[in-house]
């Protein structure tokens, strides 16, 4: 995958000097449209048919090779991005940040510099998504089979922290421009075929094996200092998600790490304000467990609290919905999944699934949430529909609108949600 991305990258910076700042859109496109589509779209072919095989010869190392149901068709990942874009629209993307970044008063050569940099993310992301797209596909042919997240070095603090994580059909693949971290393949777990290609598992290990100049620019100064002090990584990166100030609200909820260690009103500490408020040691220390970041279990690269466990998927409400666990329970016994139950649905599926309901409801001239299913969620997919009425009163052409617009978008994507 790394072979395809460098020839990627060759080839779109060698077309990217072509670009003329006098006549931006006229020079750029014909090259997109006559050699850098044509171009990407075969190394995608590549880049897909290597995912797709990828799989077979993972699972045979392990000894436990499962044959595919069906057989991934590599050439259905060539020319699209993973988003549901068309390959040549997105090549053509960064022209237009460089003639915002010039009318913003930036130089020519500046912006094109800016738009190169920005292009070579686009090859390298879209070459990634199609390796891991026909990875992601072969995965689900098999039957019983899982698949382990593992890290390509280098790799980002946001990556470092899901390594090592075994998933099922039921997870999708969470990545970032440039994210080149990959699906290994196994039908239990074993990740020692990966482990002798390289890739790497355990975020500690990846996190001592980087001197401390890069601990701090990864990971960030506290945060880094935090984990060399003993505290468990997945806490300390995780704060950064409910960071408000000087405070986090990750972990804060009932069941949340840190609920257990505050006391009653008492606000989560980030690690620079405890580094901050406590310049001796020994004190960050103490504050550091006080505020759950160093934990009991000490640092376990499977977790300190619960270790790798296998949930009940979104429905299941950690086991204690009791239709939407047995069916999940039943999927994995099986390696069969109904593909009409919600419960056994990916997120990305439900979210499809959810939207093309409430556009057959629209057809017919219900508002879908007046519905049964809907009326208690009246905004479930961010339409702006905050209103008792929209909940409750009848059809509107807004509506209307609104639903056919969320369902056009759910299906451009597959249901697929991607981050930044």
């Amino acid at each position: 995958m790394q072979r395809l991305q460098v020839l990627a990258l060759r080839s779109s910076r060698r077309s990217w000097t072509r670009v003329d700042w006098r006549y931006l859109s006229q020079s750029w496109a014909p090259v997109v449209a006559r050699e850098l589509e044509p171009l990407m779209s075969g190394i995608q072919v590549q880049a897909a048919a290597s995912g797709a095989t990828y799989g077979a010869l993972t699972l045979a190392e392990q000894g436990s090779w499962v044959a595919p149901e069906a057989f991934v068709d590599p050439r259905a990942l060539g020319g699209y991005a993973a988003d549901g874009r068309s390959l040549d629209g997105l090549l053509f993307s960064p022209i237009t940040s460089v003639k915002t970044w010039i009318a913003d008063g930036r130089s020519a050569s500046e912006a094109l510099a800016m738009g190169g940099r920005a292009l070579d993310t686009i090859v390298r992301t879209v070459v990634a998504d199609a390796g891991r797209q026909a990875a992601g596909i072969d995965t689900v042919s098999r039957k019983s089979v899982g698949y382990v997240r593992m890290l390509n070095p280098p790799s980002c603090s946001r990556c470092v922290v899901l390594a090592g994580r075994f998933y099922r059909w039921n997870a999708g693949f969470r990545r970032h421009p440039r994210c080149d971290c990959v699906h290994v393949q196994s039908a239990a777990g074993s990740t020692q075929a990966a482990l002798d290609e390289g890739l790497i598992s355990d975020p500690y290990e990846y996190f001592r094996g980087l001197p401390k100049g890069e601990q701090d620019k990864i990971f960030g100064e506290h945060e880094a200092a935090a984990i060399r002090d003993g505290g468990d990584i997945f806490q300390v990166i995780n704060s950064k998600r409910g960071r408000q100030g000087a405070f986090t609200t990750e972990g804060t909820g009932r069941p949340g790490t840190a609920s257990t260690v505050l006391r009653p009103g008492q606000r989560r500490m980030t690690p620079e304000t405890i580094y901050r408020l406590n310049p001796n040691r020994e004190d960050a220390l103490k504050a550091l467990r006080d505020q759950g970041y160093i934990l009991p279990g000490g640092q376990v690269p499977t977790g300190s609290l619960r270790g790798r466990v296998e949930g009940f998927g979104q429905m299941g409400r950690g086991g204690t919905r009791k239709a939407a666990s047995a069916a999940v329970e039943e999927a994995r016994r099986t390696g069969v999944r109904d593909p009409r139950s919600r419960y056994t649905m990916t997120a990305a599926e439900r979210r499809l699934n959810d939207a093309e309901r409430r556009y057959r409801l629209v057809l017919e001239g219900r508002n879908p949430f007046a519905s049964p299913g809907f009326g208690n969620t009246p905004d479930p997919q961010g339409l702006g529909l905050n209103t008792v009425g929209a909940s409750r009163g009848p059809l509107t052409p807004q509506i209307a609108a609104m639903v056919e617009t969320d369902y056009r978008r759910w299906l451009a994507t597959g249901g697929q949600k991607f981050t930044s």
